[in-house]
């Protein structure tokens, strides 16, 4: 735990000790990218950039180990922070079938990578392997992942679905408001009518009344 989370050290030399077997190897290839899922790589060791070793007997395991080590610290040392350097590998290790493949095989991981991936996030994924590693692999891919694919297309049509009836709902809640804010308008205009009529019938009465008055008072 101490050099997966370390943030300073840069070389660690293990040449000291006599010869170190496959699996020792396997948890210094752990450390510097674990590939046992996405977040995993992300959160690998990424500062140390070398790691000085006697590998001992020269199976074919072992190399395939020293090769992959050296491959991760390379990106240690060429990628200018810890987050670049993590999403690079992703990018050349899980998004790359191949290498994929044989870090799986050397970690003993064994589940698909699309499994770990937003349906909605795929496309985006995808066009980045594209971009990344070609056509070639690009074709592996969707080869790989088609049904999550086809599933993406059934969350957004479903989402926008969804969408469509709520905006519809709104746009006839709107009408609605529209229609009773007019009513009310129209009430009020139709309150000041009267209000009108009814101070008219006053002053009109008034003014008979006056009349009559002074017609008795003539008389």
């Amino acid at each position: 735990d101490a050099l997966q989370n370390n943030t300073s050290l840069t070389d660690l030399n293990l040449l000291n000790n006599d010869g170190i077997s496959d699996q020792g190897m396997t948890i210094l290839l752990k450390l510097v990218n674990d590939v046992s899922s996405i977040k995993a790589t992300l959160q690998s060791n990424h500062t140390l950039q070398n790691i000085y070793i006697n590998p001992g007997e020269p199976s074919d395991p072992n190399q395939k180990i020293q090769t992959n080590i050296d491959m991760a610290t390379d990106i240690n040392e060429n990628r200018y922070n810890p987050e670049a350097a993590g999403r690079e590998k992703v990018i050349q290790t899980q998004l790359h079938s191949v290498n994929r493949v044989e870090l799986c095989r050397l970690q003993d991981v064994d589940h698909s990578l699309f499994s770990e991936i937003d349906p909605l996030h795929l496309p985006d994924v995808l066009a980045l392997i594209g971009r990344s590693h070609g056509h070639g692999e690009l074709y592996d891919a969707l080869s790989s992942s088609i049904m999550l694919l086809f599933s993406t297309v059934n969350v957004k049509k479903c989402i926008q679905q969804e969408r469509d009836y709520h905006a519809a709902k709104v746009a006839e809640h709107r009408a609605k408001a529209e229609q009773l804010d007019a009513k009310l308008a129209s009430m009020g205009e139709a309150v000041e009518g009267n209000e009108r009529d009814q101070d008219n019938e006053q002053r009109s009465n008034k003014r008979r009344r006056k009349w009559w008055w002074g017609l008795w008072g003539g008389a």
